[in-house]
């Protein structure tokens, strides 16, 4: 299918556009979209149907175990044949069942997500108690009350539940669905920075979910079998404005794949990409680092500081160690490089400085400056030096590491890395502080989990967008000087010859 990106593209020969293409491919897998209004339906009652199902005997037991079992792979099949019939085939995709097989991956990241906005919801009458009696005296009773803290929570936990936590699922299991793993994730994430994208998201959830909600908020009245009549056609109105909100928005996800080009090879973030996959031995040992240090020092009391502090100290040499090496494995290495030992030694040095910035401002009064300047500035600012000096020493290229300062990426980069690798887990630790306390062993292992993922995760990531965005800025070539043609003499004696020499325009002879 030809690409043409200004909306308008060409199928079959003939010249259409995003919605007749929608139209046309929706048609031209109606077998599909039909399996999905009727099989999505009997799923559901055989669903119902396994809840009463009794387990007196051996062979029910077995049979209430293994029903779950396959409707969960009928499910995932119907999906993944949807999507692979609504896309195009570019000769590259996996068989149907290991096209489905990862998109089991999605669900459970998508349960995940569930569980944790089920969790936020129950705490929104706190959150937006605690929020209210923080507010201004003035603000409390008339605009930050209880009831409108509340309702905005509410309204923001439906938006991340239904519209934002679906819109970056869905396009990864399509694209899943379509060629496994092999699948590329720049163009992804470009379907996730198209425009046409989130309006549709939107306008599904808004449909298929947000006005099915309210056809059962009118009080029932008349009599018995009107009332029968009217909950039957709502809950068909309900299954038909969902189910049909599915189809058309991975119709719509389809098209808008197919009309995505793919990525240049010298992209961003196919670069980005490119060089983690390179360093993913290094990348699996830092992961392999914070596990151990969780390990190792975490459960040593107090009466075994001494061994605490040896275990400290050796795993912080090695974790300097793995940040040199991780630098210089996603760093180009242009020019005559220092050896690993000296690489690890120099960066000692910024580190020094960069503890002495945080030790100043940490004199600061304001909390939010303090914090802006301690995790944002100061990394954005001793990070380049610190990677340029893994590779070189400090023989460094002073005009690359200014250029890479002045880029708004890297920037952009730092504060991304600084609110989710830093503000989010302090926020879930503040929020889960009282229960996990009182929870479980593996409640409070799965919040470190989380937490200490989010954080090696943003580090990872910052390091490798540091070398992607260092290796554009290149030394700039010097300027050869034009060469004009002058007349000189040449030799020596009465009759000097006349010859033509090549000098620079400024340094022309004067005659």
């Amino acid at each position: 299918m030809a690409q043409i990106p200004t909306g308008i593209r060409s199928f079959g020969g003939a010249t259409v556009t995003y919605f007749k293409d929608l139209f046309h491919r929706l048609g031209f897998s109606w077998r599909w979209i039909l399996a999905q209004f009727v099989g999505i339906l009997l799923f559901l009652v055989i669903g119902l149907a396994w809840t009463r199902l009794p387990e007196k005997h051996w062979w029910q037991v077995a049979l209430s175990m293994l029903i779950p079992v396959l409707l969960a792979i009928s499910i995932l099949e119907l999906q993944a044949g949807t999507m692979r019939r609504l896309a195009d085939d570019d000769g590259k995709r996996v068989k149907l069942v290991w096209g489905a097989a990862t998109l089991l991956v999605w669900a459970a990241m998508f349960c995940a997500c569930w569980v944790i906005l089920d969790w936020c919801d129950d705490r929104i009458p706190l959150w937006a108690s605690y929020l209210n009696s923080r507010a201004p005296a003035h603000a409390r009773g008339a605009l930050f009350t209880f009831d409108h803290i509340q309702r905005l929570l509410t309204c923001l936990e439906w938006i991340l539940r239904w519209i934002v936590v679906p819109a970056k699922i869905v396009p990864y299991a399509m694209a899943s669905a379509l060629g496994g793993w092999r699948f590329s994730w720049g163009r992804v994430l470009r379907i996730l920075w198209n425009w046409r994208w989130w309006p549709a998201m939107v306008l599904a959830a808004l449909v298929g979910i947000w006005l099915p909600g309210h056809l059962f908020d009118s009080l029932p009245s008349g009599s018995v079998q009107a009332q029968v009549w009217h909950v039957g056609l709502k809950l068909a109105a309900s299954y038909l404005l969902g189910v049909g909100c599915w189809v058309l928005l991975l119709g719509w996800l389809a098209v808008l794949w197919s009309g995505q080009p793919e990525p240049d090879e010298d992209a961003l973030d196919q670069d980005l990409f490119r060089r983690l996959s390179a360093s993913r031995r290094w990348v699996g040992a830092w992961f392999g680092w914070m596990v151990l240090s969780d390990l190792l020092v975490v459960p040593l009391s107090d009466s075994q500081s001494w061994i605490k502090m040896v275990l400290t100290l050796v795993l912080l040499a090695l974790g300097c160690v793995l940040v040199a090496g991780t630098m210089r494995s996603l760093m180009d290495g242009g020019g005559k490089g220092v050896r690993l030992v000296w690489g690890t030694l120099s960066q000692v040095v910024w580190a020094a400085l960069g503890l002495g910035i945080a030790l100043l401002l940490s004199l600061w009064y304001n909390s939010l400056a303090q914090w802006s300047f301690r995790w944002v500035v100061a990394p954005a600012l001793v990070l380049p030096l610190a990677a340029a000096s893994a590779l070189w020493g400090f023989r460094l290229p002073w005009r690359r590491v200014w250029r890479l300062l002045l880029n708004w990426r890297w920037w952009l980069g730092v504060l991304w890395a600084a609110i989710a690798g830093l503000a989010v887990p302090s926020l879930i630790s503040s929020a889960t502080s009282g229960e996990a306390a009182a929870g479980s062993l593996w409640s409070k292992g799965l919040i470190e989990g989380i937490n200490g993922l989010l954080d090696m995760g943003s580090w990872v990531l910052l390091l490798g967008w540091l070398a992607t965005l260092f290796s554009r800025q290149l030394e700039q070539p010097p300027v050869e000087e034009a060469l004009v043609p002058a007349s000189v003499l040449t030799g020596p004696g009465e009759k000097s010859i006349s010859a033509k020499a090549e000098v620079p325009p400024d340094q022309e002879p004067q005659t």
